[in-house]
């Protein structure tokens, strides 16, 4: 499928400006005398999914059309569903006022290529079911919410729940479609949606909205509210998809407790070969790993080797996490087990594991994930909390020394790199 790079919210000149000087709005209008307009691009005779939205009232923007928001007087969006969608206007008068409108557009066509469709769809076409690789054989079942991104307390194993064995295809066909295959033949087809703006942070990539069908055993451990038919995006990934909800089928803006998970995999996929890591990382028992000489930690272009910008020692790692930096240490096992020791003997425990079949061509050869622990000085400066990384790119590793890197996608074109070496 081709991609289309797309940019949302291009600005583009108009003959008649929409309103978008602050400092003119004042008084109050009423929502009957809203003047906005969503309207369909129409390409070769056809309504696409690129909706132009205007605003030419003296009252301050704020459009939601499913698959984001904007605030600009005027934008070009793109949504990723056929048929009548709504719209909706929220402006805010110059005395505070607030006054909605909404607006019903009919998408004949996917036209236009969101980001992130071709994750779902592959190069027109993609069928997943349920994954046969996780590590606790869990492809279905409950943990955390915002703590866990699988189901890491209870689940039914590979094969022992229902529709174990049905395929989930979406794909692009004049809309975005979703199709859910039983082992008997029979199918439901519908059709999904997507929000990547929709995130919570550090646990989910977006929202996932299906209608008409859902994805196979589609039910709530505990107090089951029917099936569901919308979902956190967990993972998103060519090679991962992991949707998850809270007890009862929802998807709260800030979810707690305990959550539901389902975690697939494309049909035929297989295991990369990462003996030869896992082999360098636990020395075939166990291995401890810690700071090296020289510069350590840092960020660069995201497509580096190594620290180039901003850049520290060991030292200078305990500036940013105190007891991380020199006289810290991490021991690796042959069988998935991670333990940090900081400097002051503290220590965190959790899991790891290796997939040399995710990687980025030209300059990753695989990723490190951990659960419940983290590498040393584990986090990304500049995301607005810091957040701990769990996901690590490996960029190099032997037996001697491995450097690591992360992508904030807050700000594309900079990554953080670690470099450890075995003691």
């Amino acid at each position: 499928m081709n991609k289309i790079l797309v940019f949302l919210g291009a600005a583009l000149l108009m003959a008649c400006d929409p309103v978008e000087n602050r400092d003119e709005l004042k008084g109050s209008i009423t929502a009957d005398q809203l003047n906005v307009t969503a309207t369909p691009l129409v390409v070769n005779g056809v309504r696409s999914n690129k909706i132009i939205l205007e605003n030419h009232s003296p009252v301050l923007s704020s459009w939601n059309y499913g698959t984001g928001t904007t605030s600009k007087a005027y934008d070009e969006v793109l949504v990723t569903a056929t048929g009548d969608l709504t719209i909706q206007f929220t402006g805010k008068n110059g005395d505070g006022s607030t006054i909605t409108k909404d607006i019903i557009v009919n998408v004949e066509s996917i036209v236009f290529e969101v980001t992130g469709m071709d994750l779902f769809i592959g190069d027109g076409s993609k069928t997943w079911v349920f994954d046969a690789f996780t590590d606790n054989n869990h492809p279905y079942g409950i943990g955390g919410a915002v703590n866990d991104k699988s189901a890491t307390w209870w689940g039914p194993e590979y094969g022992e729940f229902d529709e174990w064995d049905a395929k989930l295809t979406f794909s692009l066909d004049g809309g975005a479609i979703i199709t859910k295959t039983l082992a008997d033949g029979t199918q439901q087809k519908g059709t999904f949606s997507f929000n990547l703006s929709k995130k919570v942070s550090g646990w989910s990539e977006g929202i996932l909205t299906l209608k008409g069908a859902t994805i196979p055993h589609a039910v709530s451990i505990n107090n089951a509210a029917g099936d569901a038919y919308e979902f956190y995006i967990i993972t998103l990934a060519e090679d991962q998809l992991v949707l998850a909800n809270v007890s009862g089928n929802g998807v709260p803006d800030s979810p707690d407790g305990e959550a539901n998970f389902w975690m697939f995999r494309p049909e035929g996929f297989t295991l990369a070969d990462n003996s030869e890591q896992m082999a360098f990382l636990s020395g075939g028992s166990a291995k401890t790993w810690g700071w090296g000489s020289g510069v350590v930690f840092g960020n660069g272009g995201d497509t580096g080797s190594g620290p180039a910008w901003w850049t520290m020692d060991a030292a200078g790692v305990n500036d940013q996490k105190p007891g991380e930096g020199a006289g810290a240490s991490m021991a690796f096992t042959s069988d998935g087990k991670l333990t940090l020791t900081l400097a002051d003997g503290s220590t965190v425990e959790g899991t790891y594991k290796v997939n040399m079949g995710k990687k980025i061509d030209g300059w990753s050869i695989g990723t490190l994930t951990t659960q419940d622990v983290y590498l040393l000085a584990g986090y990304s400066p500049n995301e607005p909390d810091k957040s701990r990384v769990y996901e690590y790119h490996i960029l190099s590793m032997d037996d001697k020394q491995m450097t690591v890197a992360h992508r904030w996608e807050g700000e594309p074109g900079v990554a953080w790199y670690w470099l450890f070496t075995a003691q």
